[in-house]
């Protein structure tokens, strides 16, 4: 689709694509459609289970015309699909070392997120966030990056401004802090 929200995530039952397939159906009853990507591969019987009960859900809401999965995405294919999106939205359940919020950053790309451990840290003004339990909280969200240009190019200068913080040189720096730290 022309305009779309991404979800870079594997078919695991903790990165919650449910909730956000209910929060796109949510939207969908209010007259707000959204169009969401999704990108992730499954080689085992459990991800291909989840992504079974996600096509299930998808079907059930009918919003087959407003879900897009397009697989396993190659490193060199992924700037493309951050770099036209409306936003990335990754309401996951675990945190804090996710990657896809640091690879928009770099690719001019909004973010969403949730508010759990170490998220709001590592991340600070760069996102928005939203409990990843509340479906309505995420619809939230995803409406307010619809729609708000305002908010989207802020997200972006923001994103750019967080990702300056972390170089080959400030890894490097850290790295030896760390080294000195459990030396003394």
């Amino acid at each position: 689709p022309s305009k779309y929200i991404f979800y870079p995530a594997q078919f695991w039952e903790h990165k919650n694509h449910a909730r956000l397939i209910e929060a796109i159906n949510l939207l969908k009853d209010e007259d707000v459609i959204v169009h969401l990507v999704l990108s992730g591969s499954f080689e085992d019987n459990y991800r291909k289970n989840e992504f079974n009960k996600l096509n299930e859900l998808i079907r059930k809401y009918a919003l087959e015309d407003q879900v897009t999965y397009v697989g396993y995405v190659k490193d060199e294919q992924m700037p493309y699909l951050y770099k036209h999106a409306r936003a990335l939205i990754m309401p996951t359940c675990f945190g804090p070392t996710n990657i896809p919020p640091l690879e928009a950053f770099v690719m001019g790309c909004p973010v969403a997120t949730s508010n759990i451990y170490g998220i709001p840290d590592q991340l600070k003004e760069g996102a928005i966030y939203f409990d990843p339990t509340s479906v309505s909280e995420i619809a939230a969200c995803i409406q307010s990056l619809w729609h708000d240009d305002v908010l989207c190019q802020k997200l972006i200068q923001k994103g750019f401004e967080r990702s300056r913080e972390w170089g080959k040189d400030q890894f490097k720096n850290r790295l030896l802090e760390i080294v000195d730290e459990l030396i003394e």
